[in-house]
């Protein structure tokens, strides 16, 4: 890769966008699993890889460097357009509104970090890291020339448009319908599987509940007892996508007030909910006394028979007629320190953690 140092000053603003310097934010993003909205980065590397035997389907792989640190990345099928059109590219600095850590344990037990990034915007370039790069590429053509003996001056072939554009049509991304939306998250899972490679039985393998552990709030009797819980990442990966029934331990980042509802009682209350998980902050709709649903912003709560919904790519409801499921009890706890199986204390540390360094 290009010297950092031979390129640090070279920077060309995008269009409508303010002057910025990188800050070094991957550190912070190991320490605390949190993504922040907004983190900027330059790109200094892509890979496409082929993740299906017939080459329909393809992945992209980018390398994210904060000036200090350098992070992997898979860039979301909806993104691939922007290197089909050139938008992100080798070089280039990106503004990261969505993404998520992912960590996976490969065969000698080590840990791989990567992100996975759902929404992104150029705003700006390197041109001195894009000619370094541009050099060092080309220098490598002529270093694979000399050893196969071939003239490169001699391979600078002319192509009739029709070849271009059928050549150009083979190499760009084919973006899935409706109908290939599984076939394509089979394919994203495969290519996270060869470019992070896992040991099949690990990853065949699914967590063991908590001993002891119950999922539904009627058989919850004695609150120590451990409850299984869910985390927010696994909320729209359910067995079902609607309404199945799960018990979630997470920070309280909004709360809005009582507001009129199109569901009995015709009042709601919203949340936003975050934890270690996943960078998303999932939204929360209470119709069960939404009047009484009033925790503190910043406080950890442990929500009882909450159930899953479509919207926003994966949310959280807790419906008036949930009132008979609860046997009875409170179906919200907030701060339970009190209940020795749940990290109350340990999540509250991570939230300080990430308040931290978004303030920093």
């Amino acid at each position: 890769m290009p010297d950092k140092e031979d390129v640090s000053h070279d920077v060309r603003l995008a269009p409508k966008q303010e002057p910025f310097t990188l800050k070094p934010l991957i550190a912070d993003i190991l320490r605390t699993r949190f993504c922040v909205p907004g983190s900027r980065f330059l790109v200094e590397d892509i890979t496409k890889t082929s993740v299906s035997s017939s080459g329909r389907w393809k992945a992209a792989q980018i390398l994210l460097s904060d000036g200090e640190l350098c992070i992997q990345a898979l860039m979301s099928g909806h993104l691939y357009r922007y290197l089909d059109t050139g938008e992100v590219s080798v070089g280039c600095y990106v503004k990261v509104e969505s993404f998520d850590i992912r960590r996976l344990t490969l065969e000698d037990k080590s840990e791989m970090v990567y992100l996975v990034v759902e929404d992104i915007i150029t705003i700006g370039w390197n041109d001195g890291y894009r000619a370094l790069y541009a050099a060092e590429n080309a220098d490598s053509m002529e270093e694979l020339a000399s050893e196969h003996d071939l003239d490169v001056e001699e391979q600078q072939l002319e192509y009739r448009p029709d070849e271009v554009a059928q050549a150009q049509a083979a190499e760009s991304f084919e973006q899935p319908n409706e109908e290939d939306e599984k076939a394509f998250e089979d394919a994203f899972e495969a290519f996270e599987a060869k470019t992070f490679p896992l040991k099949t039985k690990s990853r065949e393998q699914k967590p063991a509940p908590s001993s002891g552990a119950v999922a539904l709030p009627k058989d919850w009797q004695n609150r120590q007892q451990p409850l299984r819980l869910t985390p927010l990442r696994s909320i729209p990966r359910l067995p079902y996508a609607q309404n199945w029934c799960c018990n979630v331990l997470a920070i309280v980042t909004s709360l809005s007030p009582v507001e009129a509802s199109y569901l009995p009682p015709y009042r709601q209350r919203t949340a936003r909910l975050a934890d270690p998980s996943t960078s998303k902050h999932v939204h929360l709709t209470v119709f069960l006394e939404p009047e009484n649903f009033e925790p503190k912003i910043g406080s950890a709560v442990l929500l009882v028979g909450v159930k899953n919904h479509r919207f926003d790519g994966g949310s959280l409801k807790k419906y008036a007629s949930d009132a008979d499921r609860t046997g009875g009890g409170e179906w919200w706890h907030e701060d339970p320190l009190d209940l020795e199986w749940c990290d109350v204390a340990g999540i509250k540390e991570w939230w300080a953690t990430v308040q931290a360094a978004m303030a920093a």
